[in-house]
Order: C-alpha cells, then sequence, then structure tokens
C-alpha cells in the first residue's frame, strides 16, 4: 500500500467477510520479508479483551462468578504455594473488579511509577516472566511500596497486574496454564487460526508466520516484553481473526447462549477511563457507545480493533516498527466501521 507512515497490516471486514485489507513495510528486517495480513502480529494490551472472554467464558459454564473473591479461588489450587502467601491481595478484590479496573489492586506496571517494561521487572531478565505467578513478587514489591495501598480501589485505574491475576485465576479452576485456556476457550472455537500466545524464543504453530516488531532504535523488542504474552498483554493475532472474534462474541448474533449475557455486561458503560468508557476488558467509544474497541501499546507494537454492534463491521490495525504511525490508516479507513 502507498503509506509514507505506516508499517503494519490492516482490515476492515462486514461480518467475516473483507472490504479492504493492505499492508506495508516489512515484517523481518534481515530477510526483506513484505508484511502480510495473514501473518500474526502482537497485540500489547489488546490481549486483555481475549483474557476477558476467557473469563466470562468460564464463568457462563458456572467455574466462578464476578463476584467470587480472587483470593480465595486463588487459595483453592492444587498447589497454592506457587501463589506465595498472596498478603498484598485483599479479600475484597472480586472478578469484577478486576475486569473493570476498579481493584485498586497493586500493579507491577503502574506507569505513574515506572516508564518501561526493563524498569517494571526490576532487573530480572524477560525470559523469567513466562506465567501469571512471576508477577506476583513484583505487585508484593509494589503494595510494600505504596503509600496508601489500594488507595484507588473503586475508582477506574487501568492495571496490568489485574489481568495478571485473572489469567491466574484462569489457570486455578482449569487446572491448564492459560495459554492452553485461552486457545481452548476463544481462539479455537472462534475459528482464530493465527492467534495465541507464542514464546519469543521458540518456534510458531505450524502454519503460523510471526511478524518482528521494531523499536524506534531498529533493534527488535523480543527483550522488551515478557517472554510469552499473558492476562495483560502479549497475544498473537491478524485483521481477519479479530473480525472472527467480534463475530463470535456479539450477543445479537448469538442471543440463545448463556455466554451472550455476559458479553452484554461486559459491552455495556461502567466506568469512564482515559481513552473512552470501559465495560468488563473492553472499550467503549464515547462518540458512537455502539462501537466497541481494544488497544494496546508495547515497544515496536501499537494495535486497534474496532467493532460496530450495529452495522458488524470490524477495522483492526497493526503496526509493528516504532517510528511509524497509524494516523494515514485511520484517516482512511476508520469511517467504515465508526458510523
Amino acid at each position: 500500500m502507498d503509506f509514507n507512515n505506516f508499517t503494519g497490516v490492516f482490515g476492515v471486514y462486514e461480518g467475516t467477510d473483507p472490504i479492504e485489507e493492505g499492508s506495508a513495510g516489512l515484517a523481518d528486517r534481515n530477510f526483506s520479508v513484505l508484511n502480510d495480513p495473514a501473518f500474526s502480529y502482537q497485540t500489547a494490551s489488546g490481549t486483555k479483551g481475549f483474557t476477558a472472554a476467557v473469563i466470562l467464558s468460564l464463568i457462563s459454564k458456572g467455574q466462578m462468578s464476578l463476584d467470587d473473591s480472587a483470593k480465595d479461588i486463588l487459595k483453592r489450587a492444587k498447589m497454592p504455594q506457587r501463589y506465595g502467601t498472596l498478603r498484598w491481595l485483599e479479600d475484597s478484590v472480586t472478578v469484577r473488579s478486576l475486569l473493570q479496573h476498579v481493584s485498586g489492586v497493586p500493579d507491577y506496571f503502574d506507569e505513574e511509577f515506572v516508564e518501561d517494561f526493563y524498569q517494571a521487572l526490576r532487573g530480572d531478565a524477560n525470559y523469567h516472566y513466562d506465567r501469571p505467578e512471576r508477577f506476583f513478587p513484583l505487585m508484593e514489591a509494589a503494595w510494600k511500596e505504596t503509600k496508601v495501598p489500594y488507595a484507588s480501589r473503586g475508582s477506574f485505574k487501568y492495571s496490568n497486574g489485574g489481568f495478571v491475576i485473572l489469567a491466574a485465576l484462569a489457570e486455578t479452576v482449569t487446572g491448564k496454564r492459560f495459554p492452553e485456556v485461552l486457545s481452548e476457550s476463544v481462539f479455537e472455537p472462534f475459528g482464530m487460526q493465527k492467534s495465541g500466545l507464542f514464546r519469543l524464543d521458540g518456534p510458531a504453530p505450524g502454519g503460523v508466520v510471526r511478524a518482528t516488531s521494531y523499536q524506534a532504535d531498529g533493534r527488535s523488542n523480543i527483550y522488551a516484553v515478557p517472554v510469552i504474552g499473558g492476562g495483560d498483554g502479549g497475544a498473537y493475532t491478524n485483521p481477519r481473526d479479530m473480525a472472527f472474534f467480534w463475530r463470535a462474541l456479539d450477543p445479537q448474533l448469538h442471543p440463545e447462549s448463556p455466554f451472550s449475557s455476559l458479553i452484554e455486561e461486559a459491552w455495556s458503560i461502567h466506568e469512564k477511563g482515559e481513552d473512552g468508557f470501559y465495560g468488563l476488558g473492553f472499550w467503549i467509544s464515547e462518540k458512537n457507545p455502539r462501537v466497541v474497541f481494544l488497544e494496546g501499546f508495547d515497544p515496536g507494537v501499537q494495535f486497534f480493533s474496532y467493532y460496530n454492534r450495529d452495522t458488524k463491521r470490524s477495522f483492526t490495525v497493526c503496526l509493528n516498527d516504532e517510528k511509524m504511525n497509524c494516523d494515514e490508516v485511520f484517516r482512511k479507513y476508520f469511517s467504515l466501521v465508526e458510523q
């Protein structure tokens, strides 16, 4: 595509039928591989929508409820010692409060106090952070350092740590690792064939080609994010898979499903955040509350995915070069889904 300042892929879909697709720039600079909408791209915090879908699916199956205490669930783990004492996690923190970002739970990556992932890890290597409980000591340290722990409880305060806890809850009630739970609960049943939580230091599954993400200094981001994504970020996907994701979730298209009433609640306004209204794991447009969306930002990554509940159109953008931006793509195509 003829873009001057965009490197990545995008797609506009009506249902799962493509209206516009495109790409620009390189997926791999070493081998001069061009970006391709069929490749898989990092989503950063866009992953939180996938995590929310997992949790709501488990709730629909009776494995937990929105008002369960997160601490009570973790204490039921077969090996509770893996989570430590959990003294930093208050009993009042519920599944609902975590999904809404109102729990006040200490965040290992609170951007008011740390600037990047290197600083958040306090000097440790990123390859150690491959399971939810690996982040718990960081959250306990944040709890100890906070002058007034849980000061933001009841108010919207975006928390990566809260979604790490949600991944741990999913592991506890299923007895499986979160990447497996996510695949079995969302990616596989929704038909998202190129999506998953893939280790940066290992091969991708057959049929999946991952684009590399490049930071502003030209280096890849393999040391700037966890070695594998989790509840708060890092999954891979592409525009086509996101069209399948939105269609599978839409409660109007699946009124008979017990899952649909939970999605309806998740797509309803509960809080006001810095980037719009917020439901349960999903952003909601202030300009048009019938548009729900996910977004994510990591070193070398920008991810946006919007869904219009009335027109059934989705618009997804995956950028993989930090020196670039998505402005040209938004100016040209966002109107197709916004109204």
